[in-house]
């Protein structure tokens, strides 16, 4: 007789090892549940630990038979005996015995006295002894002795078990040879399984002997049957124990029926015979069937475990047996291996008490989509070890990728892990609600976790990272307040800036930088719907991903829709770019289910195996196609409709599959959605109505507000429907459970209505922001006056009180950074202005116009820009009015490459101003001009000119801020003439005063001495430069400076000196989102490596992260200035060299900006 290991998994024929101990079955049950021995008078065979060990020997049973039932012929041979008593043919084998009292160890077993069972031979057709192969059994007086000297805990360690397949099913002593694979032989089978498997969890107890008698019946029967097959009708068995039906009445079967023999044939007669016989036994023995099981169940027993012995006896009925008899043992096999490997789903009782009160839930976590969930587990584990990794799971809406995601949260937050999961909305209402909000989660993750020491050393790094810039990010971050020292935010925010988008996403990317390196825990970031993410939170994300940092252990997930993603999304190109920056993408894209898909999800649901909900698993798919949300939904709808009840006395769900075939159903989601909440009482349906307006989650305070505004009830009726599944209730907001519900309860509302919805829940929220100066309020009371639109209001007063909204809602967008939500307030604030409105509301309108440029230069909307300052030059009452404005529309042009056009536009500001420059120059008149500027200049001292009074004069301020826009435009397009532009600004500061823009003005006039010679003048003035942009300089030039003044230096100091000074300068014009000089800075920094005599493989490395950031940030000037540098060092370390990226791609595939 051949072993199975690892409970019955391992291949047939396979043996384990000889220093196993092995018992009967009966002598392991009394063993196993032995008072004494246990220790424990309570112990039963309810016990779990007994259950377990009960699982594992029945499932190596049945996959004894199942395999042997696979393999055919083959496999015939190792079937079991034919007679009604298994049980006593069932070994055990334990392992890891140990020690057993009155014995030293298993060897010493060994000496015991054993009998070797016979195996079959299937090749040689024969019998034979075989000791490596075969079945030790000890003598009953053996085993008695053995079992009385095991500990308790020695019989839990089941390794195998099988039954004894001596005399197997081809051999018998009836006279008749039978079909060991034939239908009814299986469900013989099954039947003595099933009442092995009573004794076995019954804690020993024998089955009723009339179940016994029904197995000896059904035995003693058969020979009819093989006789119809083999063409004889052998003799029929009447012996004593199995008391079946005797020759004499097999004879008198066409007298009892009554029928001619003639007319029909004797097997038919047969068959009709018995069957007649067994319906009338039938009610006998289904009410025995069933008080057997009760007796089980009294025992406390877990019902799933019972009823799998019930099918398994049922099954001897034939086609009178129940739906769910087994008719196979393969799916015994699956349904007890479920049982083992998940009992919490179909194993152990469901909490009627809580699924009585709740209904169906669906919040566990479904085995579904194993695959794709293992590809992420295996990203995640190389994100782990310190690799850049990203997953992007797409597919259409319902098909499960948020499903995915959260499951893969839950892995990740059980192996140590933080797991931060965001999701972005259709109807955005606050800035950087999604990704800032993900920052503030990890605050408060970081927080918890964290003990004090671990907190003040973030914030002493970020304090060192961030300097006097970490006020700004609390503002987009307030959670990080919590973190930060109270006394970094009280430094006061400088003013001025280059590009404040470039500036908070640099600061971003070193708040993750230093999370990084203060976490030892890998942060997952998952993005859901970004189908709806906006091109900066984007851009950031790309930033963040691509850092050069090595052990970030950073790991991005991202969701979307991929039929609603467009070639030309944002998602797009940062998909298309990760290759080129060696990122590990794992793309994953989910489909609708099939249908063996749906039945695992539908079995893990309601705790039964999947063939039991095989039926309803089918009827579900054929209406759903196999969408995720669909099926989900329509399970909710028919536990709610009453079609799918939890059973009570049978502690499991129950269906009725008739009803639910009939049911009709549409085929859009939307649309089964709106049928479901049309069903809901009219309360919940308007509170679902009001949620949906707000978008895809809501904050709980929100909610509470309108509800006392609006005179509605909301909370009670939504808390209803998070408990049917619509919505879910989380911390501190209501949210749907999926944005197609989210979509169905919104289509409800008349469009006629909406607006008029929208404008009044926007007014009464505008109401409590300002009373409050809750800006997040703000935001969201403007979003919904937006959404109503300028036909909601036709009063001109009412109008711009509406403008007036959104252009404090943009300021305060702006103020976080967050210019793509101010640019959208701001063009809603310009479309409630009426046709009059430069008359009536001149301020308001110019207000809202300025900033709109503002936004527009920000987000490089280039075209939108011009059209809104031909608008203000058009209505502008004087040159102040517009001068903001002009100097916008020259930074404009000289980011699209207009650099000559900008420069004629200054030239033009100064001329108005009444500093109109010359048209030309002669070298001469120049460099006498600066002799003269650097004579008056060595009668001042420098603290004189640090402590000189404030330029008070508007024009010439005005005019100090042309100019200085002007300088590096010049020094592009007339060189010649540029150091007039140098000489003015020095001049009007000398005559009427400091201005924020006067250390430019010392800058280039430290650069024009150095190309005259004059050394220490230009190093003198290079100083006074850094000097009075530390006293009172404006942000906004200090990328200019830093890289002017660097240049100065060289001539007086050592170069690997002032590359020092440029790397710092880096990340500190960054700060400022002056990309144009940290690009400079970056470029100089690495020429300069190579002329002192860096080593060629730092150069070589530096010039390459240096490139994918200029190309990153779109920069050409430097990435080609830098390029032949890249080339000549890998040539000069012997590698082939290839372009990190050719100059057709590099103007092909972006727009580049070239300064």
């Amino acid at each position: 007789m051949v072993q199975f290991l690892n409970l019955g998994r391992g291949k047939l024929g396979q043996t384990t090892n000889a220093s196993a101990m092995t018992i009967p079955l009966r002598e392991w049950i009394k063993g196993a549940l032995d008072p004494e021995r246990v220790g424990n008078s309570s112990f039963s065979a309810a016990s779990p630990q007994y259950v377990a060990s009960c699982l594992r020997v029945a499932v190596c049973l049945s996959r004894q038979i199942s395999d042997a039932e696979e393999f055919s012929n083959e496999g015939l041979w190792l079937l079991p005996i034919d007679n009604a008593d298994w049980a006593g043919s069932v070994a055990v084998k334990l392992t890891q015995v140990g020690d057993i009292d009155g014995y030293g160890n298993a060897a010493e077993i060994e000496q015991l006295p054993r009998v070797h069972s016979t195996t079959h031979d299937a090749s040689a057709g024969d019998l034979k002894t075989n000791s490596s192969a075969s079945l030790v059994h000890f003598p009953s007086d053996t085993c008695e002795i053995v079992a009385a000297s095991l500990h308790n805990d020695c019989f839990h360690n089941v390794d195998s078990a099988e039954i004894s397949t001596e005399g197997h099913a081809d051999v018998t002593s009836r006279g008749v040879s039978f079909d060991p694979l034939s239908s009814d032989m299986k469900l013989q089978r099954i039947f003595s399984l099933g009442l092995v498997f009573y004794e076995l969890f019954s804690g020993g107890k024998l089955p009723p002997p009339q179940l016994t008698l029904a197995l000896s019946e059904y035995i003693a029967a058969r020979p009819a049957e093989a006789a119809k097959e083999t063409g004889t009708l052998g003799s029929l068995p009447n012996d004593e124990t199995n008391e079946g039906p005797g020759r004499s009445e097999q004879l008198n079967i066409s007298a009892t029926l009554k029928i001619d023999t003639d007319e029909e044939d004797v097997y038919e007669i047969s068959d009709r015979y018995h069957a007649e016989g067994a319906r009338k036994k039938l009610p006998e023995c289904q009410s025995l069937l069933k008080s057997s099981i009760e007796s089980l169940k009294r025992l406390g027993l877990p019902y799933p475990l019972c009823d799998l012995i019930h099918n398994m006896l049922d099954c001897i009925n034939g086609e009178l047996s129940g739906e769910e008899s087994y008719t196979k043992m393969s799916d015994i096999t699956l349904d007890l291996q479920l049982m083992i490997d998940e009992p919490m789903k179909f194993l152990h009782d469901l909490d009627l008490v809580h699924l009585s009160s709740r209904g169906l839930q669906l919040t566990g976590n479904l085995s579904i989509r194993d695959e794709e969930f293992a590809s992420l587990q295996c990203a995640y584990r190389r994100a782990v070890s310190g690799s850049s990794e990203v997953a992007i799971i797409s597919g259409g809406s319902g098909t499960g990728k948020s499903s995915l995601a959260v499951r893969v949260g839950e892995f990740i937050i059980a192996n140590g892990g933080v797991f931060l999961s965001v999701k972005f909305q259709q109807m955005r209402g606050n800035p950087f609600s999604a990704l800032m909000s993900a920052f503030n989660e990890y605050c408060n993750v970081f927080m918890a976790v964290k003990d004090s020491v671990w907190v003040k050393l973030l914030s002493s790094r970020l304090h060192d990272a961030l300097g006097q810039d970490v006020h700004h990010l609390i503002k987009v971050i307030p959670k990080l307040s919590d973190i930060i020292d109270c006394d970094t935010t009280r430094f006061a925010p400088q003013h001025g800036c280059v590009n404040e988008l470039k500036k908070i996403q640099y600061l971003l990317l070193r708040f993750v930088e230093v999370i990084s390196s203060c976490s030892k825990e890998t942060v997952t970031l998952c993005l859901d719907d970004i189908q709806w993410a906006d091109a900066f939170s984007m851009s950031v994300l790309e930033q963040i991903i691509m850092m050069p940092q090595e052990d970030k252990r950073l790991f991005i997930i991202g969701c979307y829709r991929d039929d609603e993603i467009q070639d030309c999304h944002p998602i797009k190109t940062v998909i298309g770019n990760f290759n080129e920056y060696g990122i590990r993408l794992t793309m994953i894209q989910l489909d609708c289910m099939d249908k063996a898909t749906v039945n695992k999800m539908i079995s893990d649901i309601l705790c039964l195996s999947p063939r039991i909900v095989k039926s309803l698993s089918d009827i579900v798919y054929h209406k759903t196609k196999g969408n995720l949300l669909f099926v989900s939904q329509l399970l909710m709808s028919l536990n709610r409709d009453g079609l799918l009840n939890l059973s009570l006395s049978r502690r499991r769900w129950m269906w009725d599959e008739e009803q639910i075939q009939a049911r009709k159903l549409p085929d859009d989601v939307a649309t089964f959605f709106s049928i479901c909440i049309s069903h809901l009482p009219s309360e919940v349906q308007i509170a679902l109505e009001v949620l949906s307006c707000f978008g895809a989650s809501v904050a709980c305070e929100f909610i509470a507000i309108l509800e006392s505004k609006l005179k509605l009830k909301l909370v009670k009726p939504l808390d209803w429907a998070s408990s049917e599944g619509f919505v879910c209730k989380l911390a501190e907001n209501y949210e749907f459970s999926h944005d197609r519900i989210q979509e169905a309860a919104y289509g409800m509302i008349e469009k006629d209505l909406r607006c008029h919805l929208h404008l009044h829940y926007g007014m009464r929220l505008v109401e409590v922001s300002l009373e409050t100066e809750n800006d997040n309020m703000l935001f969201t009371a403007v979003s919904q006056i937006n959404l109503a639109g300028p036909s909601a209001v036709t009063d001109s007063v009412e109008a711009a009180v509406m403008a007036g909204h959104n252009l404090v809602a943009g300021k305060k967008a702006m103020a976080l950074s967050d210019f793509s939500s101010a640019a959208s307030f701001f063009d809603s604030g310009v479309s409630f202005l009426k046709e009059i409105h430069w008359r009536n509301h001149y301020k308001l309108s110019l207000e809202l116009f300025e900033y709109a440029v503002k936004c527009s230069l920000v987000l490089g909307d280039h075209l939108r820009l011009t059209a809104l300052s031909l608008q203000i030059f058009k209505h502008a009452h004087c040159l102040e009015d517009r001068f903001n404005t002009l100097l916008l529309v020259m930074s404009s042009l000289a980011y699209s490459s207009k650099i000559s056009q900008s420069v004629k536009t200054g030239l033009s500001i100064l001329a108005k101003l009444g500093h109109k420059l010359p048209n030309q120059c002669t070298r001469d008149e120049i460099i006498f001009h600066i002799k003269q500027t650097q004579k008056h200049l060595s009668t001042i001292s420098d603290v004189d000119l640090i402590h000189r009074k404030k330029m008070n004069d508007d024009r010439h301020t005005m005019a100090m801020q042309c100019l200085s826009k002007l300088q590096l435009t010049m020094f592009q397009v007339s060189p010649d003439l540029q150091p007039i532009a140098t000489l003015k600004m020095v001049d009007l500061t000398i005559e009427h005063g400091m201005s924020p823009m006067s250390p430019v003005g010392f800058a280039y006039f430290a650069s024009l001495l150095g190309q005259l010679g004059e050394l220490k003048d230009a190093f003198r003035f290079a100083k006074l430069a850094k000097a009075l942009l530390d006293a009172d300089g404006s942000t906004e030039i200090l990328g200019d400076v830093l890289f002017t003044t660097s240049e100065v230096l060289t001539y007086c100091e050592p170069m690997q000196t002032v590359n020092e000074y440029r790397s710092q300068g880096q990340d500190v014009v960054l700060a400022t989102g002056d990309v144009h000089f940290a690009c400079m800075l970056r470029l100089t920094y690495c020429a300069t490596m190579l002329w002192t005599g860096s080593t060629l493989l730092a150069v070589k490395d530096e010039s390459t992260n240096a490139l994918r950031y200029m190309k990153r940030q779109k920069h050409s000037t430097s990435y080609y200035t830098l390029l032949p540098i890249h080339r000549s060092t890998s040539i000069l370390l012997g590698e082939t060299y290839n372009d990190p990226l050719t100059e057709d791609q590099l103007t092909n595939s972006q727009q580049l900006v070239i300064l």
